[in-house]
């Protein structure tokens, strides 16, 4: 039932493994942000463990303010030197009071 060979899970599990909610999966995909490994014939939704890297570095992002069009630009063309430039960036916008 599964395609290529990878271990699955299904939304729920997926979404409890990464302490979000199957809406916010929903919406990611809906938006082309963050998409599924995999959905089946019934329109179910698989996700790989491994896809836990991008879901985490997305939430980072979110957690600083970046807007979601930013990370879905960054996360389709994500390497490191372009992370560097977005987080300088980010940096700069934040206001001294709010540093610690």
């Amino acid at each position: 039932m599964q395609k290529k060979q990878i271990p699955c899970i299904k939304t729920g599990d997926f979404a409890r493994l990464c302490n979000t909610n199957k809406r916010t999966l929903f919406y990611y995909d809906e938006i082309g942000l963050f998409s599924p490994a995999y959905t089946d014939e019934k329109g179910y939704r698989y996700y790989s463990e491994s896809q836990c890297d991008v879901f985490f570095t997305i939430t980072c992002l979110r957690e600083i303010g970046m807007p979601l069009k930013e990370i879905k630009n960054y996360i389709d063309r994500r390497n490191p030197a372009l992370l560097k430039q977005m987080l300088e960036e980010e940096y700069k916008t934040l206001k001294p009071q709010n540093l610690r």
